[in-house]
């Protein structure tokens, strides 16, 4: 029995040393994105604003 709890207990330390590692990745991802574009334009994602539709 308490091999499985040795077995578990190293499963959370891994799951949390990669939790850890993802949240540094993504700051740096996110980082490094507003480095490169500090101002994107406002249309960008292309959301149509009022005036890109045709009447009818």
């Amino acid at each position: 029995m308490a091999e499985v709890a040795d077995d578990l207990e190293k499963l959370l330390t891994d799951v949390r040393k990669t939790i850890s590692d993802n949240k540094l990745f993504m700051e740096r991802l996110v980082d490094e994105a507003l480095e490169t574009d500090p101002e994107p334009e406002d249309d960008a994602d292309g959301d149509p604003g009022e005036g890109d539709f045709e009447e009818l």
